[in-house]
């Protein structure tokens, strides 16, 4: 299912049953978190070093709230939001606990954007506190499933934390995003409607990410439109790439039978 069938048929149940998410309840719910697989993964390969949480928010306009502006129709069916766990729907739902969290996490955000900074705040230092603990540098990406401009929202929350490294992916054009804090990365994100936008950023020496058709078991190619290609897949720490580089993702999920333009055909 994509996200936008996920969508559809969301609302249509909100609809139909008059379901409600709970209101976000500090004493219950969070905001930042690392069991996802991808960053349980990453933080593996970071050995101790790093120590990456992330924030999930509901992408596109699932809450009810646009978090993508600048999605394309490819990335929102190719989303990875219902990869993983995130899909496992049973026959019969639209939604799940992970589903729920998620657009419970987006509402929070827009209905108290203050008792969300707090949180948020308060989550960030916790994470801040355990890695200092055992020895790791904390990093934080804010947009799991989002592309939200934090250093405009919330402009203070990077000065408050200057030891912590912030990353995130983007499909903001090159010129919305220049007054970024030292501590916070950004990797530009290819869709089939950005062409324009890949070789602004690439020529400026940023990154871009490419979601390729390449399977699994295959090498990515090791260039495309005449720049090198690492493997996106390994690790997830955006802020230790090199720079003027594209970071080459295998299409997973929906992404897979992508007919939009949206990943890279490998032949």
């Amino acid at each position: 299912m994509t996200t936008l069938d996920f969508t559809t048929k969301f609302i249509e149940l909100q609809n139909n049953n008059k379901k409600e998410i709970d209101k976000f309840d500090p004493k219950k719910h969070n905001l930042l978190g690392s069991n996802s697989v991808k960053i349980q993964h990453s933080n593996e390969f970071g050995k101790g070093e790093y120590n990456t949480a992330i924030m999930y928010l509901a992408p596109y306009d699932l809450s009810g709230k646009q978090v993508c502006p600048f999605a394309s129709a490819g990335c929102s069916s190719g989303c990875l939001n219902t990869a993983g766990r995130g899909g496992m729907i049973k026959t019969g739902e639209y939604t799940n606990a992970i589903q729920n969290a998620r657009i419970r996490r987006t509402r929070f955000f827009y209905s108290d954007r203050q008792g969300f900074l707090k949180q948020l705040i308060k989550e960030i230092a916790s994470h801040e506190s355990k890695c200092i603990a055992e020895g790791s540098t904390p990093a934080i990406r804010l947009n799991g499933t989002s592309d939200i401009a934090w250093e405009t929202v919330f402009p203070e929350l990077f000065a408050m934390f200057p030891d912590v490294v912030f990353y995130d992916y983007t499909k903001f054009p090159i010129n919305k995003r220049t007054n970024l804090p030292k501590n916070y990365t950004l990797t530009f994100s290819r869709s089939e409607a950005n062409h324009d936008q890949v070789l602004d950023n690439l020529r400026a020496g940023r990154n871009v990410a490419i979601v390729f058709s390449t399977k699994k078991s295959e090498e990515l190619p090791s260039q495309y439109l005449g720049y090198e290609v690492i493997n996106g897949d390994i690790h997830d720490m955006r802020f230790l790439d090199p720079k003027g580089v594209i970071v080459g993702l295998k299409a997973k999920g929906d992404a897979r039978k992508d007919t939009s333009g949206f990943v890279i055909q490998v032949i």
